[in-house]
Parts: C-alpha cells; structure tokens; sequence
C-alpha cells in the first residue's frame, strides 16, 4: 500500500511540473488548414504575430493509427524540385527558421468524433499514447532551396551529371520536431462522463510516457458552453452564457481533475450566434478550472453558426474581445483560422486581421496605443433627389482619426452595396414604391460610424404605369463555373409576364444586356471579387425590382459546385449550396473543397440536412 501511494505522489508530482509549462500568459493561437493554404504562405506567416499553430487536423483509428488531412504531418517523399505537399513545407520551413513558434496538431472535431470512441479500452488508450508520444518525437525534415553548402545539412540529395551538388534543387535545411498535442474534443451529440474520463486516463498516460523534464505540451479545446451549468440546458440565467444547447456543461468532470494535464485550455467562445454570452462562458470556465491564465477565449475571422443564419463576426468585436481577456488576466485568445477564409480574404489580409487582434490584445494585459479603435463620424446630411428612373444619395463626408475607407448603403434597413464615395444611385427602384436609405462609414481597422439620418424616396410613377403589370425580380443567382478570368452566371427565369431582355449589373455598373438567363463574363481580374444583380425587362421597357446582389469570385480554373447538384469530392462548395446525397438533401454551412471524409452525413459542421 505504502508503494502504491509513493508512486502516486510520484506520478501527480511529474504532472504539476509539467503544468508549469503553463505559465506563458497572454497567447496568440491560430489554427492552420492545410486547405485553403495557398503557395508562398510561408512568406506572409513570417509577419504574423501567433505563437503557436494548431495543425488541422489530425485522427486516429481503433488501432492507434495517425493520419491527417492533406497529410499535413506525413513526410513526403523527397524531390529535388518540389514536394508537392505545400503544407507540410509551410510548417516546417516556418518552424526551422522560427523555432520559438509552436506547431501543435489539432485531433478532432466534429468531422473526426468518431476517435473518441477509439479510447475506451486500456488496451487502445495504451497504444494512442504510444504513437502520439512517437509523434511528437519524430523529426520531420526540412527542405529548402538556395542553400550555401555550410547550411546544407547532411548529404547532397540532388547532383548533376558531373557530380556537383544541385544547390538550386531541394536540400535538407535540418529537422524539426512537433510541440504539442490538442485534443478537439466535440461531438454533435452530448459528450459523455465515461468520454471525459477516457480522455483524462489517455492525457495523463501521455504525460506518463513523456516524463517530467519533456517541454512538450498538451491542449484542451471544448464547446463555449462546457462549463456552463447543467441547468442551462433548459433553463435560463445570470450564469449561462447560452440556453437550450445540448453540451452545456458536459466537460465539467474532466476540468475539474485535469488542472494539472494540460497546458492551457481553448475556449469556442463562439458559433452560438449573435446573443451568445462570451463573458459568462469563460467566468463559469475559470470557475471550474480556478486559473484564468490558462484559458483561451476563442474567436473566428470566418462565418459562424447562428440560429437566424450564418454570419461573420465583425473585426471591431473581435479586437474588443482580444483587449477583454487580457485585461481580465486570462491566457490569451485563438483564432479560427488561417488558410480557408469564407470571407475571401487571402493570406496576407488574414495574417493583418490577427495581428491587430494581438496588438489589442497588448503586452501586460496593456493595449497597445497604435491600435485604432476610433470610429468615424456618422455621415451628414443624407439627401435624395429623384430624376426619372433614378434616386441619387448625397451626404458630407465623415471624418475619422485614420481615414474613412468607405460607406455603406442601406435600403429599407438592409445592406445594400457599397461605394468609396459620397454619393451612390439607385438604378434598382422600382416606380411607385417608397424606400427608406441611411448609410454607415467604416475605416481600414474595422470600425464602424453611427448610422446616418434615415431619408425617404419615391419615383413618381404616372397614371399609365399603373396598369402595368411589372416582371417579378430575377431569383436563383449562381454561377455554374469560374476560371481565373471569366465565370459563368445564371438565374432563373422571370414567369410572371413575358420578358425580353436582362440587364446584369457587375458593381453597380450595368454590363451586359441578354435575351437569356445566362451570361458568361469574360476579361476578368483574377482572384478578385465581383458582385451582381440583374433586372428584368418586358418588351414596352418594364423593369423589374433588382434581383438580390450575388457575390462571385474569380480563381484559378477552380470549378466551383453548381447551386444544387449530387455531392462530389473535389468540388469548392460555397456556403448555402444544397447537394443529394445518399439519397437526402444537405445544405453547405460554410465554404470548403470536399474530400471523401467531408460527406455531409460524416461532416456536420460543413452541411446541414434539410
């Protein structure tokens, strides 16, 4: 008896020590796809202030065996010209050059929730541990082309003919090793106490296996409402930050006796829509954990969940919400993520997003002082004026401390376009009908003015038009291919009266005119996002009411999935298309490029059955 208790005085003792790694406050973490990573990336990552990556993402089978997405962590065979596995070449070049960056792999999700059921037995959690710990002591080569023969390391991998060493092909730079593990540990369904527990035992084997002395880390990342109360579940209160979710409070069994397992905890403070309580998850979290320096509050750059439809949160919240934790001594804040951006933003804007996130954050829980967070003025004496077809808007320019980026058009309270001047026209209204306009300015760092006076217009519509009868707006925008300079647009045709011709406006800016319900454009910037509406005419010149703004972009020869079609691997799915599959109907919930394990059946934060 008295060996048993000595060893586990032993055992808790090597933990507590291992949880000393902890002690870095004030964290900037950032997930990283390898889908939706483009070439070069290493380049942008090089300016990004986040200490610590989370590769995504990684499983494992009932055998305890490891894959990845993209193969993120596999090393690739060696080639003298190119690996052709751009992430892992992003990672490992970024780590070899940045070694006080961390590279931690993500397992989990929600796609992945079948490997908690792989850890029940002893037998299986033995053999996980034995295989995440090899892992994390592999060393992964790096490969770089444009060495000087002293930075080579090893053998000449690539010669030519003569026998002299190829420095222009891939040689090995050094190696590399992981730093850590995060367990994503989610589910659709409740997560259980006996899954809790599995995955304590198997944390703690790990930290077992790895010693005392090992600087390897371990992470947590859960539901925002995993330490809410039980009772939040059903019932509504001062200390639940959202109600009637499913997983309120189901990790709180495994908070409560892992302080001294993980290194810190990341918090998904958000896919819970525009009323979640972020504030109050991450208290009930301390409360539960009892040290704030080693939780994360989470947030994302891409579009999130919400009972009303999906939206992305904007940067002006975002930057509060890093400033919030650090002022409030918690351990940092992570994002979702780098690489695959539903909001279209390409690497280098993505890198400045997180960068003025880490700028509010501070340094000793202290802003930084050149992080703008002054809004401009609201804009000034909104007028509209009428003139045959048209309303014109008019207003005095805001000021701001930076400079106004742009401004914002709202018709009848909603979004309707945007435009960097001080004037905007309306070709879309409709003769008779009576709208209401105000208009936000916004500046490069994200903040937002005060909305202008609201004003009202009408155009006049004459006695004869009111007999006429006025096509319906066009619906069903899409597009059904897009290459790096043309895209292919369709809608569905106006039945209501007999239309002849459509009019496609591409910015506001009226392009083309058709006798069909489709156009292809032609002569187009690559890479760049183009916005669309058409309007309706009948043959005595009747317009419709403008059809919904469609919003394209054009690529690299990538086709893009046609608005309802059978699901397909590798296909680029935006946000809102509906597919068959296996027989059912799915709608996508946000933007990716399928894979065989991305089925909308095994995928359930990618698509929603309908």
């Amino acid at each position: 008896m008295l060996n048993k208790l000595r060893i586990a005085i032993l055992v808790g003792a090597a933990l507590l020590t291992q949880s000393a790694l902890a002690a870095d406050q004030n964290r900037t973490i950032s997930y990283l796809t390898s889908w939706g990573l483009p070439h070069g990336a290493r380049a942008d990552l090089e300016n990004t202030k986040v200490d610590t990556f989370l590769l995504s993402f990684g499983k494992w089978d009932a055998e305890g065996n490891i894959n990845s997405s993209d193969k993120i962590i596999d090393i690739p065979p060696y080639n003298p010209w190119s690996l052709d596995n751009n992430a892992y070449e992003t990672w490992t070049t970024l780590k070899l050059d940045h070694p006080e960056k961390k590279m931690m792999v993500a397992f989990g999700g929600q796609n992945d929730e079948i490997i908690w059921s792989y850890i029940t037995s002893q037998v299986q959690r033995e053999k996980l541990a034995n295989s995440l710990v090899n892992l994390l002591k592999t060393d992964y080569p790096v490969y770089k082309k444009g060495l000087k023969p002293e930075e080579m390391q090893g053998e000449c991998l690539s010669k030519d003919d003569k026998g002299t060493c190829q420095m222009n092909h891939n040689q090995k730079a050094g190696t590399v090793q992981l730093d850590g593990i995060d367990f994503d540990f989610e589910k659709a369904a409740r997560l259980t106490p006996e899954e809790n527990d599995n995955l304590l035992k198997l944390s703690q084997r790990i930290r077992q296996l790895l010693g005392p002395n090992s600087k390897k880390m371990l992470s947590l990342t859960t539901y925002h409402v995993g330490a809410d109360p039980i009772e939040c579940s059903t019932t509504d209160s001062k200390d639940c930050s959202y109600v009637n979710s499913d997983h309120s409070g189901e990790v709180l069994p495994l908070l409560s006796k892992s302080k001294g397992v993980f290194d810190f905890y990341n918090v998904m403070a958000y896919d819970a829509g525009h009323n979640f309580k972020y504030k109050v998850a991450m208290s009930n979290y301390a409360k539960a954990l009892g040290d704030k320096s080693k939780l994360i509050l989470g947030t994302t750059i891409n579009k999130q969940w919400a009972p009303d439809g999906n939206f992305a949160e904007s940067k002006e919240n975002n930057l509060e919400r890093a400033k919030w934790q650090a002022q409030n001594q918690y351990g940092g804040f992570f994002v979702w993520t780098l690489g695959s951006n539903t909001e279209q933003m390409n690497m280098e804007h993505q890198v400045e997003y997180i960068n003025d996130m880490r700028k509010a954050a501070g340094d000793n829980s202290t802003p930084a002082p050149d992080v703008d967070y002054t809004a401009p003025t609201a804009p000034a004496n909104l007028q509209a004026s009428v003139s045959g077809k048209d309303i014109t808007l008019n207003w005095q320019p805001s000021t701001d401390n930076v400079g106004v980026t742009g401004y914002w058009i709202y018709r009848d309270s909603r979004k309707t376009d945007a435009t960097p001047f001080t004037t905007w026209k309306d070709n879309a209204a409709i003769a008779g009908v009576e709208y209401s306009y105000h208009v936000v300015a916004h500046d490069a760092a994200g903040n937002r003015s005060q909305a202008s006076e609201t004003v009202n217009a009408k155009i006049v519509q004459d006695e004869e038009e009111d007999a006429v009868v006025h096509p319906h707006a066009p619906k069903g925008l899409t597009v059904d291919s897009v290459t790096k300079n043309a895209l292919n647009l369709r809608w569905k045709p106006v039945n209501n009266v007999t239309v002849t011709k459509y009019h496609v406006y591409r910015n506001g800016v009226k392009t083309a005119t058709t006798a069909n319900s489709e156009l292809r454009e032609s002569g187009l910037t690559a890479g760049t996002t183009y916005r669309y509406y058409v309007i309706a005419e009948t043959a005595k010149g009747v317009q419709s009411a403008a059809s919904a703004t469609f919003t394209a972009k054009t690529s690299d020869d990538t086709v893009v999935a046609p608005s309802e079609s059978d699901w397909k691997t590798g296909t680029a799915y935006k946000a809102g298309t509906v597919v068959t599959y296996q027989g059912k109907k799915y709608r996508c919930l946000q933007s990716h490029s399928s894979i065989e394990t991305w089925n909308p059946v095994a995928a359930f934060s990618l698509w929603k059955a309908l």
